[in-house]
């Protein structure tokens, strides 16, 4: 079995946090190598969907690091759109072109000196007594491990956490029950004009928030701001259902643009009851939302105005988990810290991600029809701080959890999980990760002040502005 030495700093996992990490921990100094299962980085941030949260509610500036200056160098070539905030529904928001975020952030890891260990599947955990010594990784050539002095698990499962034997909880606290799994897709040929006109015909298929009062959700504002999308067309889909032409279990749809492109990004699909951590419901997860991507292109082509011939550009890499295990650090974020925009002393990373929670069960919130197909969404009018404590795995010293795995309530999660978010605090656990190593340090021991300095060293936005 070969073993694969020289790293201070080993990533697990390329997603959205997990590149952030990796290149934080390259660029602070660490030999550092990142371990994917897929071809390319970037997760969820790949599938097109816009980006909530960039800004808080307030249109102060959240993220900034790593995750700013990928999004910089996207909107220099075209791929990314202004951010516009003080949206009533997400607080913040802008289009993304998921191509460009994909290649702009291959350049990054290229020139941070991270390498990359691609097409590899993390098996098990080394560890000796509190300590993780190494990795298992399964790839072509067979098995192979992997030592390292600091690790960061960005694997959205908190994998490596729970194979190292560090504390974690599963899903809602009252039940373990977990949000429903999605399917984002894009199709192409949609002659949006039509769309909006419909919208402005029909309000009653423009989904305004519960309690909202004021002019900024009206479809004219939407129409004349780049990359923000809607969610509706509620009464299209009773219409589809009555007719025996919709099935999926949800109440509306959401669409994100991307300026003057006919492509539009879809939130149709969801599939309940599904453990991401198991084999064979992902499998099952994989095989419905792809059965409903198709039913759901069926549904458009036939009741969405603007959308008669569109067809898929692209399904993605994986059904979409929002939520399964998440690791017990020495603090809990809260909903409450959400919600009022709590700072802490040891803050490494801000959160303005909107508290997205969608119903776990077909029997909660859900209409007769339509049961479970309802979405908890406020948002957040000031950003909230992360603290390190969050990051760090209680039971294994050398250990960092970035992403929507870290240490949060099922609802603080709804919004910890958000891309801008997970940017953050990818960035965040990269850097501890680097400190820690080249300090021969763990990183519950690290001076937060020193962290904090280096991180602001490094643009990441630390106290709202």
């Amino acid at each position: 079995m070969r073993i694969r030495e020289g790293y201070d700093v080993v990533v697990i996992g390329g997603g959205t946090a997990g590149a952030m990490a990796g290149i934080a921990a390259a660029r602070s100094g660490a030999r550092t190598l990142l371990v994917e299962k897929f071809g390319n980085l970037g997760g969820v941030l790949t599938l097109g969907m816009s980006l909530k949260g960039v800004n808080d509610g307030e249109g102060v500036k959240a993220l900034g690091g790593i995750g700013a200056e990928l999004l910089d160098r996207a909107r220099a070539a075209g791929g990314a759109t202004t951010i516009v905030s003080a949206h009533p529904r997400h607080g913040s928001i802008m289009g993304q072109d998921p191509e460009s975020m994909k290649f702009n952030l291959i350049d990054m890891v290229r020139a941070s000196g991270l390498q990359l260990l691609l097409h590899s599947y993390l098996v098990d955990a080394i560890v000796s007594g509190t300590r993780l010594q190494a990795i298992r990784v399964a790839n072509k050539a067979g098995l192979e491990i992997i030592p390292a002095k600091c690790f960061v698990d960005c694997t959205g499962d908190a994998d490596l956490a729970a194979l190292a034997g560090a504390g974690f909880v599963m899903g809602r606290e009252s039940d373990a029950q977990m949000q429903p799994v999605s399917a984002i897709f894009r199709v192409g040929g949609v002659n949006l004009e039509k769309t909006w006109a419909y919208l402005e015909e029909h309000p009653e298929d423009f989904e305004t928030p519960d309690g909202y009062v004021g002019d900024e959700y009206t479809v004219a504002k939407f129409r004349a701001k780049p990359g923000v999308g809607v969610a509706g067309f509620r009464s299209l889909i009773q219409k589809a259902r009555a007719a025996g032409d919709y099935t999926i279990p949800r109440e509306d749809l959401g669409f994100n643009p991307m300026a003057g492109r006919p492509e539009v990004t879809i939130n149709i699909t969801r599939v309940h009851g599904i453990d991401g951590t198991n084999p064979d419901d992902l499998t099952r997860a994989e095989i419905e939302s792809q059965l409903q991507i198709i039913e759901g292109v069926r549904f458009l082509r036939k009741y969405l105005p603007g959308f008669e011939d569109c067809y898929v550009v692209s399904s993605p890499f994986q059904v979409g988990i929002r939520e399964t295990r998440r690791i017990q650090g020495s603090y809990v974020l809260t909903k409450e810290d959400c919600r009022t925009g709590a700072n802490f002393p040891d803050q490494v990373a801000r959160g303005a991600y909107p508290l997205d929670v969608h119903d776990v069960s077909p029997s909660v919130h859900g209409t007769a029809n339509v049961p479970g197909g309802g979405t908890d969404l406020s948002q957040i009018p000031r950003s909230y701080g992360i603290p390190a404590r969050c990051l760090v795995a209680l039971g294994v010293d050398n250990l960092l959890v970035a992403g929507r795995a870290l240490s949060a309530t099922h609802e603080a999660a709804g919004s910890a999980r958000g891309q801008p978010v997970c940017m953050a605090t990818g960035h965040a656990a990269g850097t501890m990760a680097a400190l820690a190593a080249t300090l021969n340090t763990v990183p519950s021991e690290l001076d937060i002040k020193h962290v904090q300095y280096v991180l602001r060293q490094q643009h990441a936005v630390l106290e709202r502005g």
